[in-house]
């Protein structure tokens, strides 16, 4: 579960902080996982959300999972990605956001994921879509345990999910093909980060979850991006492992 804020700050207070830290990645280089996992978290705290993820549009194979908070939100994205069904893929078919609250309502829209939901402790969802003037990127999907949507929680979502759209399209105005290729360079970044979290959780003796909290403390100790960070960690452990 993403940290929530023990300041005491109410819903809007900590959306606006959080709103103006992800906003504060559009003016400074950046790797897009990294602002966007950075960008996941801060969305999730802002509306108490358990955990968040972004499943995107990747040309010619429909649509792939990008980033998460953790891996209940990765095992979730990558699922109704697989199955063709569920709250992201709703979101971007309909070009709208889609909220569903309690395991009922999910078992009746989706009913696959049922069980998916039940294993990640999730009862709630609300998605966001991703759109570049008319052109669906994907969907920012928040998912919650314990706690309903709140009335400001579409407006606080949409607002992440238009930033995510300009970190992955910063340098704008762009073509089609050139959107298309911009989803794809972020989808090869996530590769790169998954490896390393391999290589972490072998090395360290770590489970996924925890590897990838260990990579994102990592850059920022390093203050190198996300993705640099991961590949350094991929190429030191090739030259390890390479005959001498």
């Amino acid at each position: 579960m993403t940290g929530h804020d023990t300041t005491g700050a109410g819903l809007p207070e900590r959306a606006v902080r959080e709103l103006a830290a992800a906003t504060a990645t559009l003016v400074a280089d950046h790797d897009v996982i990294g602002s966007i996992t950075s960008l996941l978290h801060g969305c999730a705290d802002s509306v108490e959300a358990a955990a968040a993820g972004i499943i995107v549009t990747a040309p010619g194979r429909g649509l792939e999972f990008l980033a998460g908070t953790d891996h209940r939100a990765e095992h979730l994205e990558l699922y109704q990605v697989q199955v063709d069904e569920g709250p992201g893929v709703d979101c971007v078919a309909g070009r709208r956001p889609v909220t569903v609250v309690g395991l009922a309502q999910v078992a009746a829209r989706w009913p696959s994921l049922l069980d998916a939901f039940l294993a990640a402790g999730f009862d709630g969802v609300h998605a966001a879509p991703m759109a570049w003037r008319g052109q669906m990127l994907g969907a920012v999907n928040l998912f919650f345990d314990s706690k309903e949507p709140r009335g400001e929680t579409a407006l606080v979502a949409q607002a992440f999910a238009d930033i995510a759209s300009l970190v992955i399209l910063r340098n704008s105005p762009l073509a089609a093909a050139d959107i298309a290729a911009r989803t794809q360079a972020a989808l090869a970044d996530r590769v790169i980060i998954e490896r390393a979290k391999g290589v972490i959780a072998y090395i360290e003796d770590l489970s996924m979850d925890a590897a990838f909290d260990r990579l994102v403390m990592m850059a920022r100790e390093r203050r190198h991006p996300l993705t640099a960070v991961a590949a350094s960690v991929v190429d030191q452990a090739a030259g390890e492992s390479s005959p001498r």
